[in-house]
């Protein structure tokens, strides 16, 4: 049920931030609800930091799971900054650390949890985009792609979900 305005102008709420008060005056165009915060700047957090988007792809996409399996698959990463960003991936709840074997050599895997698995969409749309407007870089022959040239049925299916 969508909140009732005029002139496509949301009603005011009760609690004034920076956000809203740069916000409140401008006619809205997709918005149902007026927000607090920008959702957007506030969901980058740290999936806006270097690295942390090309980590949780590798996971989803290329079912990379362990450190050393990242280092190769992201060329001019450091183990540092890898390190310091599968912590903070974790402590934010994109990902989650399994012991396989705790006794020397450790073996640990990382994965997915539901929270990371809301990202996979995000990261395909971020695809598509370079797909058709970056191809020159993306792709050898330069030439543009659609969503549907570059993923299978199965990811098609499984963004499809999320729209």
């Amino acid at each position: 049920m969508s909140p009732k305005y005029q002139n496509n102008v949301l009603p005011e709420l009760s609690v004034e931030t920076s956000f809203r008060r740069t916000h409140k005056k401008l006619e809205t165009r997709f918005l149902k609800i007026w927000f607090a915060e920008c959702p957007v700047m506030t969901s980058l957090g740290i999936l806006g930091k270097k690295w942390a988007f090309p980590i949780l792809r590798d996971i989803a996409v290329y079912k990379v799971e362990r450190f050393n399996q990242f280092l190769s698959s992201l060329p001019g990463i450091t183990p540092k900054v890898l390190a310091t960003r599968l912590r903070e991936l974790e402590r934010e709840g994109f990902i989650k650390k399994t012991v396989i074997k705790n006794n020397p050599p450790r073996i640990v895997q990382w994965s997915l949890t539901e929270k990371g698995i809301d990202t996979v969409p995000i990261g395909m749309m971020l695809a598509g985009f370079g797909a058709k407007w970056r191809a020159d870089i993306v792709f050898s022959d330069k030439k543009p792609r659609m969503m549907n040239e570059i993923f299978t049925q199965e990811g098609m299916d499984f963004l499809k979900k999320y729209l």
